[in-house]
């Protein structure tokens, strides 16, 4: 489906280990079929599992590429070093990888997309484990159409506030924090 995209063994070891920030996964939570089509589209980063979720009206690669585009006018020139890469799966949201790579602003790379191998969701387990707590709050069957962008937003400051074993029991806010005051953008 993804002809010309990079597959998740391309994926450099920097990344694989979670040694750097800037890299994440991405998915789409989706609310009950025949539902208004309302979605949220999830980004997690591997490293700190740092949580950004954005609610989009449908599951399509419009919406994804509206969201990503809206993300790159929020951070600006940070952009590129916030999101170094994106990891997707093989959902049809995600077909148009070039548009999600290409940046708005200056027509240039603003990041680089890899593809997990299709029915291999523990590549991408950051982002399953992250949407299985977005589902505390929102659970299978929700219409999301009734959540405001507020319910949202409360979401994921709950999740990047909350104490985690992985993390050493600090925060992904915490860790997000220790990263920028490196320079380096590399995790000690």
């Amino acid at each position: 489906k993804n002809k010309g995209s990079r597959s998740i063994e391309e994926r450099p070891e920097e990344i694989n280990n979670r040694l750097e920030y800037g890299h994440w996964e991405g998915d789409c939570v989706v609310g009950p079929r025949g539902a208004r089509k309302d979605g949220l589209f999830t980004l997690s980063e591997r490293m700190t599992r740092e949580e950004i979720i954005i609610k989009i009206e449908s599951s399509t690669q419009d919406s994804i590429i509206k969201a990503i585009d809206t993300l790159e006018d929020s951070y600006g020139n940070s952009f590129k070093d916030k999101f170094k890469s994106i990891t997707l799966d093989n959902g049809r949201e995600f077909l148009d990888w070039e548009a999600i790579e290409k940046s708005r602003i200056s027509a240039k790379t603003r990041t680089v997309v890899y593809f997990a191998h299709p029915y291999s969701s523990w590549e991408r387990g950051t982002s399953e484990n992250q949407n299985k707590m977005i589902r505390r709050f929102i659970p299978k069957g929700t219409d999301i159409s009734k959540l405001s962008n507020k319910d949202v937003e409360t979401i994921e400051k709950w999740m990047n506030n909350y104490p985690r074993k992985i993390l050493g029991y600090k925060t992904a806010n915490e860790l997000v924090l220790e990263v920028a005051n490196n320079s380096s953008g590399v995790f000690n």
